[in-house]
């Protein structure tokens, strides 16, 4: 009956011994992430809220963006499915980028 007794003892301890095992690597992971909070902190002016602007212009200005954003994606995926060639895609893609910029100012204007 000892021997049972010891047995169950031992695992009882392991048991605890790994809670805590866990635990202290629960603290750890939290005391990490709390430094790089405290550290950002320090560098990022206090107060800084990021919150979505509202308005009617600020929704404009969004659905400009989204209809932009989305323009370029599908010029993009048809110009990869249409042209086998590769130089002829970056020359797409780099000319997107360069007329993104301009077409939503003459659209905002």
């Amino acid at each position: 009956m000892s021997k049972e007794r010891a047995r169950r003892r031992a695992e009882r301890e392991a048991e605890t011994a790994q809670r805590a095992a866990e635990r202290a690597k629960r603290e750890a992971e939290t005391a990490r992430r709390r430094a790089v909070r405290d550290r950002l902190a320090r560098v990022l002016p206090a107060g800084t809220k990021w919150s979505r602007s509202t308005g009617p212009l600020a929704s404009r200005r969004r659905k400009t963006f989204g209809l932009m954003l989305l323009g370029f994606f599908v010029v993009q995926l048809l110009t990869f499915v249409s042209t086998p060639d590769w130089g002829l895609r970056a020359a797409v893609f780099v000319v997107s980028l360069f007329a993104v910029p301009v077409i939503t100012v003459l659209v905002a204007g």
